[in-house]
């Protein structure tokens, strides 16, 4: 177990407060005894949630719960949101699931892996589907869930078989989550920030009747190419559809000096385009699925580090959740 556990445990325990003079506080998030009152798709009223997430050295529960915990203290603040990946046909929620919402955590679950749509729109996964919602319902919080992030990659359509199925794949989902009462979901449709740029993430649109949030992953090759730069495509199709905004995976590659400036300029972006309500960085360093390298941990650049901190201070990064009392 790293250094200082026993401690950071015991922060994982409460929320970061922000005091009237911008400095942080600890305060514990009460929320009301899980049930039937906790709906999603908890949008905040003004200003947007700050998450990450956080790569485990072991991909354990206590790994991930560790990482997270690492990171915070890092960070020297807690996150609002925490963002977990489950593949298709696995359990959730898992036990470090649970241990996030109970205290006081907003998980966005990316239900990834290989979903068949075909499979999906013939009532072949039903079974799964339906123990998923049913152990959703009884988690007794609201969350966050992505089906198939990324789905209009190339190299996925050899199972989301495009747009229409994948559209007819997501609406069967939701009707059986709904049948079943789990009306504690927010549904994220999320493709890359890339596929806006290039045209093909539109068509995958469920429609706005199906979607709770739009969001997209957005990276930028080089910090001298802002995430500004690269979410305008997406961010710009998105002011069409009233609909709240996550940037769902966010980093840049390049000079890592660099990063700190990048960075701010992420939270500049957040702060004055109100249609974003979460923005979610992905800490991680590992090979992506086109076997190419990638590398986003801050802890390892004490410049990027700071200055990620500096935005986790901020009292608009830190809004209360619609069902807070």
């Amino acid at each position: 177990m790293l250094a200082g556990a026993a401690a950071l445990l015991v922060a994982a325990a409460v929320v970061v407060g922000i005091t009237a003079t911008g400095s942080v506080t600890p305060r514990v998030r009460t929320r009301p005894p899980p049930g039937p009152t906790y709906r999603a798709p908890l949008v905040p009223a003004t200003g947007a949630y700050l998450g990450a997430y956080v790569q485990p050295k072991v991909n354990t529960p206590q790994g991930a719960i560790s990482a997270l915990q690492y990171f915070e203290h890092e960070l020297g603040g807690s996150f609002e949101v925490v963002h977990v990946y489950h593949p298709w046909g696995t359990v959730f929620p898992t036990s470090e699931d649970r241990y996030f919402v109970d205290r006081g955590k907003i998980l966005l679950l990316t239900w990834g892996g290989e979903p068949n749509t075909l499979a999906i729109i013939a009532g072949k996964d039903d079974a799964m589907i339906r123990a998923r919602a049913e152990a959703v319902k009884a988690l007794g919080h609201p969350i966050l869930i992505e089906f198939r992030h990324e789905m209009d990659r190339p190299n996925l359509q050899g199972t989301i078989h495009g747009p229409a199925d994948y559209i007819a794949a997501w609406d069967h989902i939701r009707a059986i989550f709904t049948a079943v009462g789990a009306t504690n979901v927010g549904w994220v449709w999320c493709p890359t920030g890339y596929g806006f740029q290039v045209g093909r993430a539109q068509a995958f649109y469920p429609g706005d009747k199906e979607v709770d949030w739009v969001c997209a992953d957005v990276y930028s090759p080089t910090p001298s190419q802002s995430l500004s730069d690269e979410a305008s495509a997406f961010l710009s199709w998105a002011s069409h559809h009233d609909k709240p905004v996550i940037i769902g995976e966010f980093g840049t590659g390049g000079n890592p000096a660099k990063w700190a400036a990048w960075l701010k300029a992420a939270g500049t972006l957040a702060r004055t385009d109100h249609q974003i309500k979460a923005l979610v960085y992905f800490d991680a360093d590992s090979t992506d699925s086109n076997g190419q390298p990638y590398a986003y941990r801050l802890p390892a650049h004490s410049n990027a580090l700071s200055a990620f901190a500096g935005l986790l201070r901020q009292p608009f990064f830190h809004p209360v959740p619609p069902n807070d009392p």
